[in-house]
């Protein structure tokens, strides 16, 4: 579980990620995203669409050596990164409430756009952990070598 020197505290009591902060006075006034730790380290990000994309982009997928999806760039003129909340180097547990475990890499591209380009919600959700925290990702190995 992620430390608390990691979370701050928001309006109403919400406790928000310390990414939160890495903007701070950057623009003009934004709509910060919404960051919340579930009991098992995972942050939910919804991520308000104050812009015409969301610019972030994704590395893995089920077809590919990296089972979850990695966020590997974020955009300087997309909604997340406006927002804050997601962080390069986080797997990609869920859109909206869709689990992505088990699908390929142009699917999860797919169900974010989509999700993005939805006029029906003014926001995405993203369920995320950082790599290091997750068990589904390959862990590195060490040879050791001894001499007789």
């Amino acid at each position: 579980m992620k430390s608390d020197q990691s979370m701050i505290e928001g309006e109403g009591g919400m406790r928000r990620h310390q990414s939160m902060q890495r903007l701070a006075g950057s623009e003009g006034p934004r709509e910060p995203a919404r960051v919340v730790q579930d009991e098992e380290g995972n942050l939910r990000v919804t991520v308000k669409k104050t812009k015409p994309i969301l610019g972030i982009a994704i590395e893995g997928g089920a077809n590919t050596k990296h089972p979850l999806p990695r966020i590997i760039n974020i955009n300087e003129n997309g909604a997340a990164y406006s927002a804050g909340g997601l962080e390069v180097g986080q797997l990609i547990l869920q859109v909206d409430g869709t689990r992505v475990e088990g699908l390929q890499h142009q699917d999860v591209a797919r169900l974010i756009a989509e999700s993005f380009a939805r006029r029906d919600r003014e926001d995405i959700e993203f369920l995320v952990v950082e790599a290091k925290k997750s068990n589904m990702e390959p862990k590195p190995t060490a040879l050791i070598f001894l001499e007789a």
